[in-house]
């Protein structure tokens, strides 16, 4: 139902993003997350990677926010430090940190397997794409297109060695693959609402993927909270958040 609103709202060009949606939506992620942390802590401290994405989404929407300040300001220099923070989370952290979180709470062999080799992916993608806007943040553009960011970084080195169609499609593998394979049901309907919001976001805001897709993935990341609703107040026995 979320995935289906919106999807339907980016048809209609209705998504209008803004540093008050940015930092609104960051509170609630860090009310949220630091929800599921505490849940974890109490009853299956092997899911507080998977616990911490909310609080994550929220500092990375946390930066957002700040990018549309400096925009608004005409402050080159904010936009570059807070782009930059934004863009960690999107090219760097994600890739590597979903299947990580994933890792320790499976414990099919095929499935662990599979889960360390996208780890490595992911760790790979974020520093071939990362390090070098380290280097030289010159090659990181931000522009208001639309109601969204379009965070250009074409011209950095990494994006020259290979197609961007690559580098998407190895970067979607290593996010949406280890909640796909996921057993529990709702990690599988969260990597599925990824994967749709992100073809959705593709095919009708283009220009800005990043932005908006990422303000989708920190919306629908609320929905984890539900999972470690439903966690045991105390571990005792507690069954694994692998289990349905």
């Amino acid at each position: 139902m979320v995935v289906a609103v919106l999807t339907w709202r980016v048809h209609c060009g209705a998504v209008c993003l803004s540093a008050e949606v940015s930092f609104s939506l960051a509170g609630a992620l860090l009310i949220g997350g630091g929800y599921c942390v505490e849940k974890a802590v109490r009853s299956d401290r092997a899911a507080l990677p998977l616990a911490v994405v909310p609080i994550m989404f929220g500092l990375q929407q946390f930066c957002e926010g700040w990018v549309w300040v400096g925009l608004h300001r005409g402050d080159s220099h904010l936009v570059t430090i807070a782009g930059a923070g934004f863009l960690f989370f999107a090219m760097c952290f994600w890739p590597a940190w979903i299947p990580f979180s994933m890792l320790l709470v499976e414990r099919r062999g095929w499935v662990h397997k599979w889960l360390w080799s996208m780890t490595l992916v992911g760790i790979v993608i974020g520093l071939v794409t990362m390090i070098p806007l380290i280097v030289d943040a010159s090659w990181l553009h931000v522009e208001v297109e639309g109601h969204s960011l379009h965070y250009n970084v074409d011209s950095s080195p990494a994006f020259r060695l290979l197609p961007n169609l690559v580098w998407q499609a190895v970067y979607f593998v290593a996010v949406a693959s280890p909640l796909i394979i996921a057993t529990n049901r709702k990690l599988v309907h969260f990597g599925m609402a990824l994967i749709l919001s992100a073809a959705a976001t593709h095919v009708f805001v283009p220009t800005g993927f990043a932005s908006v897709w990422c303000c989708f993935a920190a919306a629908m990341s609320l929905y984890i909270v539900t999972l470690f609703y439903r966690m045991p107040r105390e571990r005792l026995e507690a069954p694994s958040l692998t289990r349905t």
